[in-house]
């Protein structure tokens, strides 16, 4: 019995598409962190957008208020399809910069996942009503 309780505690923990937590050192190295010390420059957004995806840390950008909300459906959302919800609370970067970020973020769910995702991401995300706009 020990044998196989071990076996299924290693075959948990080999993800089955589950996506890991962030650690510490990969929030505060992420873009979605760095924005808010950024200047006004759309194309430093898309830069921190790209670099968080190559490392595999992509976030979608939320503007909460003095305490962030956080839905029972959040993290499954996070594991589906693969990306992080950040929530700056009441203080973070300028919304021109965090819509172009997510922007990038948008982009790359519809190439991964087809629109599927719209339907399940919160409707909070910063610069979402606008991009489906222009889509």
């Amino acid at each position: 019995m020990r044998v196989i309780v071990i076996g299924l505690v290693f075959i948990s923990n080999l993800g089955f598409g589950q996506q890991p937590e962030l650690t510490d050192e990969q929030l505060n190295k992420s873009g979605a962190v760095r924005l808010v010390l950024a200047d006004s420059s759309i194309s430093i957004a898309l830069d921190f957008a790209k670099s968080d995806m190559e490392n595999g840390t992509p976030f979608l950008l939320l503007q909460g208020g003095i305490s962030p909300v956080v839905y029972g459906t959040d993290r499954d959302f996070e594991r589906k399809y693969k990306v992080y919800f950040h929530d700056y609370g009441c203080t973070g970067p300028n919304e021109k910069l965090s819509a172009a970020y997510n922007s990038w973020t948008f982009d790359y769910l519809t190439k991964k996942y087809g629109t599927k995702w719209i339907e399940e991401v919160r409707k909070d995300v910063i610069g979402l009503k606008d991009w489906k706009e222009k889509k």
